[in-house]
């Protein structure tokens, strides 16, 4: 039987990685309808098939690095119900890769909905798919009526990034070693754990997850490419970053990159932006929804500064998912994209009320001026 070689891809060259875009954008959330705008507003993301298929490959034309979903497995109530409609992430991201041609694509996965060596092969298939441009977001999970669903217990905060980091290893080993292998821990019990083929990207795909509490920092630190920090503005973003690098650094000997979340709302003058910005994100925002995901996620996670004016807070959810608001005209949020990017974030994953117009901005008005900067690099010419 002929032997198949398949080419390696080097993850480091790979767009959320290389050193071609200084700040790197990623597009987030449109997966779930209405994306991560809890307000039910005309033009909001609907989660279709052909919506997301034209939203990805509109980013991939631009020269955007990466496309992050969000996993849902029900709503959150309120009058929108966010996330009560929303594409399964890794079929999601494979027909998406070979629909692309450039941008990366990640599935966002929760731990205890697979057993390691599945999700392996599924995170090898997609690698396939999309000649080494998949990767994936690992979630510990934390929405318990999720995991109810699956017949399955919310553990305690931290036991779950016990099981993460140990999925993880799983994972990791069969990406990268030859033949068969046990693995013997405290949650799995593989036995001549065996997987062919290893996916393209080398030394393994590149991973990320978004825990900012000390237990989803360390396992960032130890296993992740990359980390949603939960940045809050450019003021305090450097001491956030600095502690993260150095954690991965000097515990684990390994270096990470922070990305941040921009929600966007631009318009020509900064009034306008304003007035739009309240409209959707105060006077009818579902503030149930809102009240729902915040409550949920006072008991489980420990992501978000819960000491915070509750006001806030909502307003805060309503707004992208704690996203930092980046209102106003094109000049003002290209500069916030950018002081965010000298407070020393490597990436800021980006989310709009209409992801369509957000896009056309982001062609027209923003990515120009972004390059001029010199932040970015000019767009892709795929021929």
């Amino acid at each position: 039987m002929s032997e198949v070689t398949d080419a390696p891809v080097d993850k480091f060259r790979q767009p959320v990685l290389n050193d071609e875009n200084q700040l790197k954008l990623a597009l987030f959330g449109i997966n779930l309808r209405g994306g991560v705008t809890l307000s039910d507003v005309e033009g909001k993301a609907e989660a279709t098939w052909e919506e997301n298929k034209r939203l990805a490959q509109h980013a991939d034309r631009l020269g955007l690095d990466a496309i992050v979903p969000v996993a849902r497995w029900r709503g959150y109530g309120g009058t929108s119900n966010l996330g009560e409609r929303s594409f399964e992430t890794f079929t999601w991201a494979s027909g998406l890769l070979a629909a692309t041609q450039r941008i990366q694509v990640f599935a966002t996965f929760h731990v205890p909905l697979a057993h390691p060596v599945l999700a392996a092969k599924m995170v090898t298939t997609a690698d396939h798919v999309s000649g080494g441009r998949f990767g994936l977001n690992i979630v510990a999970g934390w929405y318990a009526q999720e995991l109810a669903m699956f017949g399955l217990a919310q553990k305690e905060h931290d036991e779950r990034y016990e099981v993460a980091d140990e999925w993880t290893q799983v994972l990791k080993a069969l990406w990268t070693v030859e033949g068969e292998q046990d693995f013997h821990g405290r949650y799995f019990d593989v036995p001549a754990a065996f997987m062919e083929p290893k996916p393209l990207q080398k030394p393994y795909p590149v991973i990320m997850n978004a825990g900012t509490s000390p237990a989803g920092r360390t396992f960032a630190a130890k296993h992740s490419d990359l980390i949603f920090a939960g940045l809050t503005n450019a003021t305090t973003a450097p001491q956030q970053i600095a502690e993260i690098k150095a954690l991965a650094r000097e515990r684990f000997r390994r270096e990470i990159r922070v990305f941040g979340r921009g929600h966007i709302v631009c318009r020509d003058t900064q009034q306008e932006a304003e007035e739009y910005y309240d409209y959707v994100h105060r006077q009818v925002a579902d503030f149930q929804g809102a009240a729902n995901v915040t409550g949920i996620s006072k008991v489980h996670s420990q992501s978000t500064d819960w000491t915070a004016d509750e006001r806030k807070l909502l307003e805060g959810m309503v707004a992208g998912f704690w996203g930092i608001p980046m209102v106003g005209s094109p000049d003002q949020v290209t500069q916030q994209l950018i002081d965010l990017h000298a407070a020393g974030a490597d990436g800021i994953a980006i989310s709009f009320v209409n992801y369509d117009e957000g896009l056309d901005q982001m062609e027209r008005l923003l990515l120009p001026r972004l390059i001029e900067a010199g932040v970015r690099g000019p767009l892709p010419n795929f021929g």
